[in-house]
C-alpha cells in the first residue's frame, strides 16, 4: 500500500505519528525520544535565565529558547517522514503486471503470484 508523502509529513508534526502512519515504529520512537531528550536538555540549559533583557518577560524568552529547538526537531521529523514516504512510493526496478511487486527476470515468473513472463523482442 502506498502512503501519501504530504499526509505523512503533516502527521509528523505530532511526534511519531507520521512515522507510525508509514509503519516505521522504531524510527518514530527514535524521533519521540529525540524530542523528549532535547526538551529535557534545553529545559535544563535554559531553566534559569539570567541573560534575558529586562524589557522582556523572562518566561517568554525561556519559552522561546526551549520552543525553537523543539520546533526544529519536529520540522526535521516531518521532513524525514516525507522523504521516507517518497522513497517508498517509487517502484523499485521492474514490477509484475499482475500484482505490482518487484520481480527478477532471471527466473521467468513472478515469485509472488506465479504469473509467467513473456519476452518480446523489439
Amino acid at each position: 500500500m502506498r502512503r501519501r508523502p504530504a499526509f505523512a509529513a503533516a502527521l509528523a508534526v505530532v511526534p511519531a505519528l507520521g512515522h507510525a502512519y508509514l509503519r516505521r515504529w522504531s524510527r518514530g520512537l527514535a524521533w519521540l525520544a529525540l524530542l523528549a531528550g532535547s526538551a529535557l536538555v534545553f529545559a535544563g540549559v535554559f531553566g534559569v535565565d539570567d541573560l534575558a533583557p529586562a524589557s522582556l518577560d523572562p518566561s517568554l524568552t525561556t519559552g522561546l529558547r526551549i520552543g525553537v529547538p523543539l520546533a526544529v526537531v519536529l520540522a526535521l521529523s516531518a521532513v524525514d517522514a516525507y522523504v521516507l514516504a517518497r522513497r517508498d512510493a517509487r517502484p523499485a526496478g521492474l514490477t509484475c503486471p499482475r500484482c505490482g511487486r518487484g520481480v527478477d527476470l532471471s527466473i521467468g515468473f513472478c515469485w509472488y503470484c506465479s504469473v509467467e513472463f513473456e519476452y518480446v523482442d523489439e
